[in-house]
């Protein structure tokens, strides 16, 4: 590209009868004032030219980055859901399990307190039906022999054995 000092220093060579010299000089020095500031505007213009074309990288990698930290977190969310998810269905399996045991355990409990109120009745009314008896003998008679008395005893020792 030609710059206001090659117009400046141009020189032409001389003819004869060629133009006014004087016409021509003024000419050229109009010519390059007029080239140099269209020059300076050129060139003011490619620097904002280069400037705005940074600006357009630096926000094209700024949306690039921003799309990237989009997709990136659409993706932990992605991820935090179903993490999430599979959390609350361990809880909610526990939690069954934990009720399952507990019902269990719960009617382990009460076939044991069933079990325990059965062999209580039985020795309780083993042993009303040996006061029954005993009361039965001893209105007849005042005192009670020894033997009946280890009897009764023995029968209690089994009935504590059972329970």
């Amino acid at each position: 590209m030609l710059t206001p000092m090659d117009i400046h220093n141009k020189e032409f060579k001389r003819g004869f009868r060629g133009y006014s010299e004087e016409d021509v000089d003024s000419f050229m020095s109009d010519l390059a004032a007029d080239y140099e500031k269209v020059y300076r505007d050129y060139c003011e213009l490619q620097e904002k030219c280069e400037k705005l074309q940074d600006k357009l990288n630096q926000y094209e990698r700024m949306e690039t980055t921003m799309n990237n930290t989009l997709m990136l977190a659409q993706q932990t969310a992605d991820n935090v859901k179903v993490t999430a998810q599979k959390e609350a269905e361990l809880i909610v399996q526990e939690a069954q399990n934990n009720l399952q045991k507990s019902k269990q355990e719960l009617d382990y409990i009460m076939a044991k307190t069933r079990e325990f109120r059965e062999k209580c009745r039985a020795i309780l009314t083993s042993q009303i039906r040996l006061l029954d008896d005993m009361t039965l003998d001893q209105s007849g008679h005042d005192n009670v022999d020894g033997a009946t008395t280890n009897d009764v005893q023995e029968n209690d020792d089994a009935k504590t054995d059972e329970v």
